[in-house]
């Protein structure tokens, strides 16, 4: 994680494995994971759903998931669980409507979350844990509660209009009115239960059942269309990586709709500058 008082990031060493995110929690279930005999699908998962309960202004379930997974003695697999839009919502739909403009903030910009999807999917085929034991730290975090970390009461802050604008949002993420600060214990007893769904019964206790229809219900409410049939149809899918060379080395990428193909661009114009005459952390 970022440390405010530092510039760039600092070094680091392991000797059996190791596991990177942008929060302790995160790292840590990841590295109880792996000392406990999991894999890195299995880690990277336990990570994840830690990530959705204690960084709620950048990631969530209600999000997608790409994934890259090399598998010993195996090719590359890319996995695009990104969501789909309802299969009502059709050109023709909003022209009747009379919708020209999707609005970021509006039911219209939602798609079916690919995120748990994913998260069952790359357990099963790759992984060698129960997606229930994967889950018990976010589990208990979301439950008991955690103190906020610095970054992520600064993102939350950036925030405050939209929680404010939305009563149930408003009611947990706002402390009587005022932003959680840094150090204050959080927690999400909701989110604890909704992940208790999917730890007992795997992707279907998100995509069917009352966990679906409460989704459903809220977005219909503010004018989509998404069905529970949207929802229980969900389902992402594996494709082939894309890779470009930076200095000899062969960087791979999710392909688009990802964003991925972004950083092999950016990676590529890079290529054209000696930036090994430049000093780390310099303005050049």
């Amino acid at each position: 994680m970022r440390n405010f008082e530092m510039t760039g990031r600092s070094a680091a060493y392991g000797a059996n494995g190791m596991a990177a995110t942008s929060h302790p929690r995160a790292t840590l279930a990841a590295l109880d994971i792996l000392r406990a005999g999991g894999n890195a699908v299995d880690a990277a998962v336990a990570a994840i759903a830690v990530h959705s309960v204690v960084e709620p202004a950048m990631t969530g379930i209600g999000g997608d998931c790409f994934a890259l997974y090399a598998p010993a003695g195996g090719d590359m697999v890319a996995y695009n669980g990104s969501g789909r839009a309802g299969a009502a919502a059709t050109t023709q739909w909003f022209l009747e409507n009379g919708i020209t403009e999707i609005r970021a903030d509006g039911p219209h910009a939602v798609t079916i979350p690919g995120a748990v999807d994913a998260w069952s999917r790359l357990v099963q085929d790759h992984g060698t844990k129960d997606l229930g034991e994967l889950l018990a730290t976010a589990i208990d975090l979301a439950e008991t509660g955690y103190p906020i970390q610095p970054r992520v009461a600064f993102d939350w802050a950036r925030f405050e209009a939209k929680l404010n604008a939305n009563a149930p949002i408003r009611r947990r993420f706002l402390n009587d009115g005022n932003l959680f600060k840094a150090g204050d214990m959080f927690q999400q007893p909701e989110l604890a239960a909704t992940l208790r769904e999917v730890a007992n019964k795997g992707a279907d206790g998100f995509y069917k059942g009352h966990v679906a229809e409460a989704m459903v219900a809220t977005l219909n409410g503010l004018g989509g269309v998404q069905t529970v049939d949207d929802f229980a149809n969900a389902v992402g899918e594996y494709c082939d990586p894309i890779s470009t060379t930076y200095r000899d080395y062969q960087v791979l990428e999710c392909p688009p709709n990802g964003q991925g193909f972004i950083a092999l661009i950016m990676l590529n114009i890079l290529e054209g500058f000696d930036l090994a005459s430049l000093d780390p952390g310099s303005a050049q």
